[in-house]
């Protein structure tokens, strides 16, 4: 994976993403948000970055207490035993999660498996495509696909003593910028409100990870979220912002790093 290399984005000849989308819940029996991800190609590039790879997981079940189970162990390798959450929860870990994650090149726990990291979830409402710019540690009241909520869950408060919102390590004007660029016609906007439910809480996950590693460190992570129709137009349109948003990621990120080394040359 292409990680080891950010530092001098010369040398990068390939990146690695992951993409995730959730599975079906309450009268969604088809979540466009999967079959989204699912209609990524593996592999694309585009003008000035390297090769993307696409890694695609199973649809995450819309279950609070798996989401903080499972996200860890996809992002960074987890020793047998040591992971986030100790507690109880109803849904059995689905392992088809993990069949096609690539092995991590280092045992280490802070070697990230990905270089950049696209959630994907329903917003059926809106109409139109959002990059959320933030996502936050508490308050989520809505029952989920078990029943449950986190009404009462301090985890991430008491015991990480994590701040009540986390974003991404993105120039989010920029990436929005190249995103909204790349995408003429389509309406595509930023949005600092991913709603308190299972769409916000991943995001937040995958962030406060990030965070516990290095709270200074960029966390590659963004979430994306998607209008409610899962007819074949709507996928494609899907899978062309998806595509244009993980570029814009990249193309945003590696930019600022080769600034960054050019500063560091004067």
């Amino acid at each position: 994976m292409g990680s080891r290399d950010l530092e001098d984005p010369a040398k990068v000849e390939e990146l690695t993403v992951l993409v995730t989308g959730f599975g079906a819940f309450g009268n969604n029996g088809i979540n466009p948000s999967h079959l989204i991800a699912n209609s990524l190609p593996s592999s694309f590039t585009a003008d000035d970055i390297p090769n993307i790879k696409i890694v695609q997981a199973s649809p995450i079940p819309v279950h609070y207490r798996t989401v903080r189970d499972v996200v860890p162990r996809l992002l960074f390798p987890q020793p047998p035993g040591k992971v986030a959450m100790t507690r109880s929860y109803p849904p059995s870990i689905p392992t088809s999660l993990f069949q096609d994650l690539p092995h991590a090149d280092s045992a280490a726990e802070d070697k990230p498996r990905f270089d950049f990291v696209l959630h994907i979830g329903m917003a059926a409402p809106r109409e139109y495509f959002t990059m959320e710019t933030c996502a936050h540690r508490d308050r989520y009241l809505g029952k989920d696909e078990a029943g449950e909520t986190m009404e009462a869950d301090t985890l991430w408060r008491d015991e990480y003593k994590a701040p009540e919102i986390l974003r991404p390590g993105f120039d989010a004007e920029d990436v929005w910028k190249r995103w909204k660029s790349d995408l003429m016609g389509v309406d595509v906007r930023p949005s600092s409100d991913a709603g308190r439910y299972l769409c916000d809480f991943i995001y937040y996950t995958s962030l406060v990870e990030y965070w516990r590693k290095d709270s200074k460190a960029m966390a590659p992570v963004m979430f994306l979220h998607v209008p409610g129709s899962s007819g074949d137009y709507d996928i494609e349109m899907g899978r062309k912002v998806a595509l244009g948003l993980i570029g814009a990621m990249v193309a945003s990120t590696s930019a600022r790093r080769t600034e960054g080394l050019e500063h560091f040359a004067q």
